[in-house]
């Protein structure tokens, strides 16, 4: 939520726009599919080499069957839509109009209710019944594997970024949280959506339940776009690392149940209108998870592997949240984190306190088309090669958010 960053902003501005191109493409140019590169002297730095952390943390690349550069080509290819555009899909079911929406919704505000009231029983039962399917449904090329060999025990760890298989691949995954806790309602930010839709840009937002049912048309959007992918962010952006036992669980079931009901609703509101097989491409539920404040522990580690999930985190933070991070700082910071062989996971925010994401969209996606990057979804990007899991969460550097174990509010996401 709003903290995540705060480390990175410290930093100071970050470079890395010199140079940016103003005959480059704005973004309404279909990129190709694994162009033919040339390697980019200022993404090659010593960091990007495998060496073990400063911090003494072992990191591993999580087990899994290298995918060849055709298959990663394959799986890019299935996320193209299959109407002329995401918008025409989406014009099917709404107005232009209800589409586009307005600055208005970017602003959070304060909620009397307690927001604990979970999903129907039977919601929350078919869920859990359904959990372990979603990982292999091919849908968007979900995922059929769960990330392993990070911790004691073959236990999931936190994927930070993803070693690809096809070294001279560009790929980054660029993310959104939709955060909103217990006692308000979150924002909506369509400046960035409609960005992303006018660009073609692929990408994946991690919902939390309550946004999704304070949100329920602007979370059907996000399900039925062929451009984005919906992750799970917890119920109320509960501190994952202090929730235990059934309230730190609910936080993760809830979340796909909430998932499940708007999908179901999607299906019989539009499946007449957009056809089945626009509908039989969302998956039945998330595949991929996000610790709220970059928070974990081996409990709740352990608790999103049994639900199928695969913990996402990040190795870029772009600090969006903090006032007075400036679209340049947030393009900037994306750019000079980008590493050679590494497909890298962004974390920014849609949820209104992104103050200056959309602007710096608007910078640095041109340019990273310039630079030959394509833009894939989580799972798309999970699929391309060995995820780099650690065995704890954090921001930057181990230990770098435990000041949100120490208040309240961030424990129990209130």
């Amino acid at each position: 939520m709003a903290g995540e960053g705060i480390e990175a902003a410290k930093q100071g501005p970050a470079q890395g726009l010199r140079g940016l191109d103003p005959r480059v493409d704005d973004g309404r140019q279909p990129a190709s599919v694994l162009p033919e590169l040339v390697a980019l002297p200022e993404l090659r730095s010593a960091e990007g080499a495998q060496a073990p952390d400063a911090d003494g943390v072992s990191e591993t690349s999580a087990h899994i069957e290298q995918t060849d550069a055709p298959a990663v080509a394959e799986a890019i290819a299935e996320q193209t839509p299959f109407f002329s555009s995401s918008q025409d899909l989406l014009e099917r079911c709404w107005s232009r109009e209800e589409l586009l929406g307005n600055s208005d919704e970017k602003r959070a505000h304060r909620s009397r209710g307690s927001g604990r009231e979970p999903p129907p029983p039977e919601l929350i039962a078919r869920a859990e019944s359904l959990t372990f399917m979603a990982g292999c449904h091919p849908a968007r090329s979900s995922l059929c594997f769960i990330v392993s060999g990070s911790r004691p025990g073959n236990a999931t760890g936190s994927i930070r970024w993803v070693e690809l298989a096809d070294p001279n691949a560009r790929l980054i995954a660029l993310t959104f949280d939709l955060c909103e806790q217990a006692n308000e309602v979150g924002g909506y930010d369509p400046d960035i959506v409609n960005y992303l839709r006018d660009a073609g840009v692929h990408a994946t937002f991690f919902a939390g339940g309550k946004w999704m049912r304070s949100h329920p048309e602007r979370a059907k959007q996000l399900l039925l776009d062929p451009l984005f992918e919906v992750g799970n962010h917890s119920w109320t952006h509960g501190n994952l690392r202090v929730l235990k036992g059934e309230a730190m669980r609910d936080q993760i079931l809830w979340t796909q149940a909430e998932y499940l009901a708007l999908r179901d609703d999607l299906a019989a509101e539009c499946a007449a209108r957009v056809g089945q097989e626009a509908i039989d491409r969302i998956p039945p539920l998330p595949s991929s998870f996000r610790f709220p404040y970059g928070t974990c522990s081996g409990e709740s580690l352990d608790a999103v592997a049994s639900y199928g999930l695969a913990a996402v985190q990040w190795d870029i933070v772009t600090a969006d949240p903090v006032h007075g991070q400036g679209a340049k700082a947030i393009a900037g910071a994306i750019l000079t984190g980008l590493k050679p062989g590494r497909g890298s996971i962004v974390v920014m925010h849609a949820n209104g306190r992104g103050w200056a994401t959309a602007k710096a969209l608007q910078q640095v996606i041109p340019e990273l088309r310039h630079r030959g990057y394509e833009f894939v979804t989580i799972s798309t990007l999970l699929r391309a090669g060995a995820p780099h899991a650690v065995a704890e969460c954090y921001e930057l550097r181990p230990g770098d958010n435990a000041r949100y174990d120490k208040s309240p509010d961030h424990r129990k996401g209130k």
